[in-house]
């Protein structure tokens, strides 16, 4: 057994019912990691119901290996298990999540977009401003929504006409998230 397993187990046996209930989550998360091959195979294989049981097991671990294997799940054909994995990596606030969810702009679904969208709205990262700016030419609503708020939360100045556009031709929703953003925009 190793020690991180045995220390656990010692505060589970312990007397403090918080710290019992701490030690039964990291164990069941052990649990969960040592399960990743088997996770593995049904994300590649499983049904849909399955895949994102395991996508959300997946949710408080990390490393790089779990990464890889939500990763995958974004290839899936399903758009609903698509979504789930887009969620799960989005949450981990990991840089090295970037990349896949980057590449994930380019699922045709516009639910999967959107959870995308939500996900790279926590980094600020310049180098995604021009996939955030193709997503304003989506015919979703929603997507051009989230792109906005997403560009906005970068603050870069590149990205003014396009926000001067939606702020006077946009929907309602549009309209206050490009106000909001050229108002907190580089100069």
């Amino acid at each position: 057994m190793s020690k991180r397993k045995e220390a656990l187990i010692s505060v589970l046996n312990g007397d403090n019912p918080e710290m019992a209930a701490l030690a039964a989550a990291a164990l069941e998360n052990l649990h969960v990691r040592e399960k990743l091959d088997v996770l593995a195979k049904t994300i590649e294989s499983g049904e849909m119901l399955e895949k994102i049981g395991v996508i959300y097991a997946l949710a408080n671990l990390k490393g790089q290996d779990v990464n890889t294997l939500l990763a995958k799940a974004l290839k899936d054909p399903s758009d609903v298990v698509r979504a789930a994995a887009v969620r799960v990596l989005g949450s981990m606030k990991d840089n090295r999540t970037f990349s896949p969810l980057v590449e994930a702009l380019k699922d045709e679904n516009a639910v999967v977009l959107r959870c995308v969208i939500d996900a790279l709205g926590g980094f600020t990262d310049v180098r995604l401003l021009g996939p955030l700016m193709r997503m304003l030419k989506n015919e979703d609503a929603g997507v051009v929504e989230k792109a906005i708020k997403a560009i906005g939360n970068i603050g870069d100045k590149r990205a003014e006409e396009a926000l001067l556009h939606f702020a006077v031709k946009g929907n309602n929703r549009m309209k206050f998230l490009a106000i909001r953003a050229l108002g907190e925009m580089d100069i």
